[in-house]
């Protein structure tokens, strides 16, 4: 799915506007062609994609309470926000022309991973706690697909990277690592590979080895994968879209970046971001983990 992480990082805040308000009607505006990241989830009425201004006016229902703006750098959201005029208007502080028009905002600060971003500009409105409602959002996605299995998998690898290869931790690494940590930490544990259309090549090879230890969860709905993030004692992934439902879970994890980038990257006491040995961004097949 293209723009996956993206998308992604907005879950949690769609999660929480339905628990604070469970009868509201919720309408998400973007840009692209993303609906089908959207409707798919139990928190979202509509999708309307809306490039122009013109258009993302038109999308602004002027019946609307509370429009958030998630993009930082247009001011064609302020725009429209500023000739509709809901009572309540949350947007990212970013030196634009258009930062008076909300009526509570969020400062944008490029070192802050964009998940908690977009939850405490909805905390700048109304209170709550953000990495608790991270987790309850990914629990919620889990529990779509019912309880966990009790012989899940303990260890969840994620090798994609729908961006490019640049984003790839070769897969014989991860394959290497898994033998280590059964080695060295969990001589029982089984992994589960989260992989995707563009990892076809991979898990073809993968299959090969004919690894009773490893299961894969390819091309599969993000409540299977938040199922299994859900119950995992390490996730270790590259930078791509799955990767957030694991940040957003709190669960142990390892971020493998080909250089750093904190944005994309929620630093907390159960995470750790791992880049090339030699500190250039050209091959993340130089990292170590």
């Amino acid at each position: 799915m293209r723009f996956l992480g993206t998308q992604i990082v907005s879950y949690p805040l769609l999660y929480q506007i339905k628990q604070f308000w469970p009868t509201c009607h919720l309408r998400v505006v973007a840009q692209d062609a993303v609906g089908q990241h959207y409707l798919s989830l139990p928190w979202v009425d509509a999708f309307t994609q809306a490039d122009k201004l013109p258009e993302v006016y038109r999308a602004m229902d002027g019946k609307a309470d509370l429009v958030i703006a998630l993009h930082f750098a247009s001011e064609k959201y302020g725009i429209a926000a500023l000739l509709k005029r809901p009572k309540f208007r949350l947007g990212f502080k970013n030196k634009r022309v258009t930062d008076f028009v909300w009526t509570h905002s969020h400062r944008k600060d490029f070192s802050e991973y964009m998940g908690r971003a977009n939850l405490r500009l909805l905390a700048a409105f109304k209170d709550f706690d953000p990495a608790q409602a991270a987790r309850q959002c990914v629990q919620a996605l889990a529990d779509l697909e019912g309880p966990a299995s009790a012989h899940a998998p303990q260890i969840v690898l994620m090798p994609g990277g729908g961006a490019g290869d640049y984003k790839r931790w070769p897969i014989e690494h991860y394959v290497a690592l898994a033998d280590l940590l059964k080695a060295a930490l969990v001589p029982q544990a089984s992994f589960c590979f989260v992989m995707g259309p563009d990892e076809a090549e991979q898990y073809r090879w993968l299959q090969s080895l004919g690894r009773s230890d490893f299961v894969y969860l390819m091309t599969r709905p993000l409540s299977e994968i938040a199922n299994a993030v859900m119950g995992a004692k390490l996730v270790v992934a590259n930078d791509c879209g799955p990767s957030h439902l694991a940040q957003f879970a709190g669960v142990p994890y390892v971020g493998v970046f080909h250089e750093s980038n904190r944005e994309w990257f929620w630093t907390r006491e159960t995470s750790v971001d791992v880049l090339p040995l030699d500190g250039t961004n050209e091959k993340i097949g130089r990292a170590h983990v």
